[in-house]
């Protein structure tokens, strides 16, 4: 009989289980952002502005699209967030417990540490003298999805805009909510025709067969409808639990809603993407102006 080197045994034993432990903890990361809270101006499809504020990446150029942050389930989400406004912001994140909103004055910061065991789409937003901020701009994406290299993933950040508001609620004007009556609609700052420059993403593109994810957050005061032409979207995480699961081609949401849709496509095409609620394809009245994108599947 062979006679075991005990101190041998739990040496290597006890290296098994650190790699083991490390095995584990290695398939969720720890991701590092930064946002800087920003105050410029959007510019519209027909070339007008009106005052704008925004989550950037980057602390010199200013980008009218909210910042997408894109990580992965379990992962660990060290944000820091910096005001480079003149004036105080907040900051806040929807469907997420264990967060308190905080308040931002101005060239100060605040770092969060923030875990998403579930696959879906978060919205964050300024929470500072809500929804004034949060309208004028202020509200991205944390997209989060299982650990997979094939998944082709987009995101949606679904808003309206009437400019006479944001020039008076940038002055701290007053306006009536009951009379809103928008005059823009885009899709991650864009009105069709120039969403087709934003191939990273809002035109979808891919083969058949793919694996398609597209978060969507309606960031906006308004209901929205997304429509797609071609194929079915099955409803990976939705705020309202009785839809996950579903298989439609029609997803309705409300202010402040977020939804992952998975699309696999079964054939080749080139189809339309829209709001079913027709006024928001225009822009400034004037139709093909407003929420409508392409999925071209090859």
């Amino acid at each position: 009989m062979y006679k075991i080197n005990t101190i041998y045994f739990y040496k290597h034993l006890l290296s098994f289980i650190a790699f083991s432990i490390l095995s584990t903890y290695s398939l969720a990361g720890i991701v590092q952002k930064r946002l800087f809270i920003k105050r410029g101006l959007f510019t519209t499809v027909h070339k007008t502005t009106f005052p704008w504020i925004v989550f950037n990446e980057a602390d010199t150029s200013f980008n009218q699209l909210n910042e997408v942050i894109s990580i992965f389930e379990n992962d660990t989400l060290i944000l820091t967030v910096i005001n480079h406004d003149s004036t105080k912001h907040g900051f806040n994140l929807k469907e997420y417990t264990g967060i308190t909103a905080a308040e931002i004055n101005p060239a100060d910061s605040i770092t969060f540490t923030l875990k998403f065991p579930t696959q879906g789409t978060y919205i964050y937003y300024d929470s500072y003298q809500y929804p004034k901020n949060r309208y004028l701009g202020a509200a991205g994406i944390i997209a989060v999805t299982k650990k997979n290299a094939s998944i082709k993933k987009f995101y949606w950040n679904v808003k309206e805009h009437q400019s006479d508001f944001n020039n008076k609620l940038a002055q701290n004007i007053p306006v009536d909510w009951a009379q809103y009556k928008p005059d823009f609609f885009t899709f991650n700052g864009f009105s069709y025709p120039d969403i087709l420059d934003d191939t990273v993403h809002t035109w979808i593109n891919g083969n058949v067969g793919d694996t398609i994810h597209v978060f969507i957050a309606n960031t906006g005061q308004s209901s929205h409808s997304i429509h797609f032409h071609g194929y079915h979207g099955k409803v990976l995480y939705s705020q309202h639990a009785k839809q996950i699961g579903w298989l439609k081609d029609t997803f309705p949401m409300k202010s402040m809603e977020g939804i992952l849709i998975e699309i696999v496509p079964d054939k080749p095409g080139y189809y339309t993407i829209h709001d079913h609620n027709l006024l928001t394809n225009t822009g400034a009245s004037m139709h093909l102006r407003g929420m409508l994108s392409i999925m071209t599947i090859k």
